[in-house]
């Protein structure tokens, strides 16, 4: 068998898919904890990048053993994150607040999105990749009180597609990001809409040099000028597990510093949103699903 073809087309998730019909609810953190403790021992590129990541976030004067036990615990964290997303989407639950286990808006961040309606300059959200991060997309889009388009990869691979496909079967509004899908979004932000997008991941040869941590880190910057062009404010997403349920937090409303330089403006908006955006990693950095390289070094 060319596993290569495999993996090219998808297999892995739709197996996965199929099998959770079988998965028992109490099983996802016996299985997560013996899936991190394999992927402590096999070193692939993921752990390895996730080691360099954390590295960051935690600070250099951190020990091994802290950092080792950060990590497990953070691959412990994604492998139940999938467990659950393919038990509850395999049973055909499209519904946030009926998965296993429940997905919910906190009430201050519904304060929070409901200015921003009530301004009708749109919303502008930049989600963090948190926790679990499908559940907690699926909850937001699910509440907004108008419709949420989010810009995804635009050439995704075909697990991100079969992915993609069970975000919108749970209501969902998935746009690849091309030059239209991004007018859309600026004319549904002008027209008091919302629209999401991640920070936080490198996305390829379009990523820039930015500050993130203390040192240069590679991440997309060309979505600061989707608010600042449409004079949107800015709301930081991120996704925490407690009580036996995930929830979804937002920031209070950021608005765009707008000077009439754009170059200037642009660097500093970057630096108060990523700043926003450390202040949620370091919350929880066991729960910041990130498996590529967002900082260039070695991973050893």
């Amino acid at each position: 068998m060319d596993t290569r073809n495999v993996i090219a087309k998808g297999w892995p998730v739709r197996w996965a898919l199929k099998l959770g019909r079988f998965f028992p609810a109490w099983g996802a953190q016996s299985i997560a904890r013996l899936g991190a403790w394999l992927i402590m021992i096999l070193k692939p590129d993921t752990y390895r990048a996730a080691r360099v990541n954390l590295r960051h976030v935690l600070g250099a004067q951190t020990s091994s053993r802290e950092l080792n036990r950060v990590l497990y615990q953070l691959f412990v964290n994604t492998l139940r994150r999938y467990y659950e997303f393919f038990y509850n989407l395999s049973r055909e639950r499209t519904q946030a607040d009926h998965f296993t286990p429940p997905t919910y808006v906190t009430e201050a961040t519904k304060t929070h999105i409901q200015q921003a309606v009530d301004a009708g300059r749109g919303l502008f959200v930049l989600a963090t990749h948190t926790s679990n991060f499908d559940f907690g997309g699926i909850a937001l889009s699910q509440y907004m009180p108008v419709p949420l388009q989010v810009l995804s990869l635009a050439d995704p691979t075909a697990d991100m597609e079969i992915f993609n496909e069970l975000r919108v079967k749970c209501g969902v509004m998935m746009t690849p990001i091309t030059a239209n899908t991004l007018r859309d979004a600026m004319e549904r932000l002008r027209k008091g809409g919302a629209v999401a997008t991640g920070p936080d991941h490198p996305i390829g040869a379009d990523d820039k040099a930015v500050e993130f941590f203390g040192a240069t880190a590679y991440l997309p910057t060309g979505y600061i000028r989707i608010p600042m062009r449409t004079h949107s404010p800015v709301m930081i997403i991120a996704i925490h597990y407690e009580d036996s349920a995930y929830w979804v937090s937002g920031s209070r409303l950021i608005e765009m510093v707008d000077t009439g330089n754009r170059k200037q403006d642009e660097a500093v908006n970057l630096y108060r949103v990523l700043s926003q955006v450390e202040d949620v990693i370091r919350l929880h950095p066991e729960e910041w699903m990130m498996f590529v390289p967002v900082w260039k070094e070695d991973g050893k």
